[in-house]
């Protein structure tokens, strides 16, 4: 049985290799703008509320004509995705180290009588997060076009991607509150606090605006590769025999969550892409 199989896929093999040979083969590159998006359905505190994020997408191609209607195409791209968050939003404890380590910051807070910071009860603060992340990514789609010399296309498939960084920037100053809503703020004892006299203040005081500028790489935290899907539509403009031009949309879907930690969430990578390319025919 593996046989015969493995003889029907080389005769496929040859049979498309052949009808390649003797198609117009295209070669081409093309840049485009894209709109990233980082969506969770799993109700984590810290991926909800993300917002669309722009950058750019640039890549190569090749398309093998399979008739007049129907083609493949192999691309490899460089894509940028991500999202943007602003407003109050959770503080993993991981980036708490300016409070000392994590027993010490619960020990103080039990002595206020209140509950020990974690992952899943962090502390909150106000200031922008962006997440960047980038990709090569190499689709795989087919092709059904129609026209002459403009020509109207769809197409559609699968892909994989490869993670080359990812980088969350923080930007902002803000008090550091307990809560989501931002009405129980932090406090620290008084340094100054001396029992003997009033005016040195209360034992407890509020924690300083504290600054949240800052850049890490997150490369770690994420998963390497992913795979997802690929679907667009555009039209191309013939220019000789030789040269076309065209413009297209395309949005994309990855399949896979992007955190190893799924107590950090179990988000999904996407965008919208509108591209303008060039190819040369063979």
């Amino acid at each position: 049985m593996k046989s015969n199989a493995s003889i029907k896929l080389l005769l496929l093999t040859f049979f498309l290799i052949t009808s390649i040979s003797i198609a117009q083969v295209k070669i081409g590159g093309k840049v485009g703008y894209s709109i990233g998006r980082i969506t969770d359905n799993s109700d984590n505190i810290y991926t909800e509320d993300y917002e669309s994020s722009s950058g750019v997408d640039i890549g190569v191609f090749v398309e093998y004509p399979v008739d007049e209607l129907f083609s493949l195409q192999l691309e490899v791209l460089y894509t940028q995705r991500g999202g943007e968050r602003m407003a109050l939003q959770p503080i993993p404890t991981a980036a708490l180290s300016a409070f000392g380590s994590i027993d010490q910051l619960n020990y103080m807070l039990s002595l206020q009588g209140k509950d020990p910071v974690t992952d899943t009860n962090p502390m909150y603060a106000d200031f922008n997060n962006v997440s960047e992340l980038r990709y090569i990514e190499i689709p795989i789609l087919g092709k059904l076009g129609w026209g002459e010399t403009w020509r109207w296309y769809v197409e559609a498939g699968p892909y994989i991607g490869f993670l080359v960084s990812a980088n969350q920037k923080t930007s902002g100053t803000s008090l550091i509150t307990l809560d989501a809503e931002g009405r129980d703020p932090l406090i620290v004892a008084n340094p100054n606090y001396n029992p003997s006299d009033p005016s040195s203040g209360p034992l407890w005081v509020p924690v300083p605006p504290q600054s949240f500028d800052a850049e890490t790489s997150t490369r770690s935290e994420l998963n390497t590769y992913n795979f997802g899907f690929h679907a667009g539509t555009g039209i191309i403009r013939r220019l000789g025999e030789k040269h076309e031009i065209y413009a297209g949309f395309r949005g994309s879907w990855g399949a896979r969550t992007i955190q190893k930690d799924k107590a950090y969430g179990e988000s999904h990578i996407g965008g919208l892409v509108f591209s303008l390319g060039y190819a040369y025919v063979l």
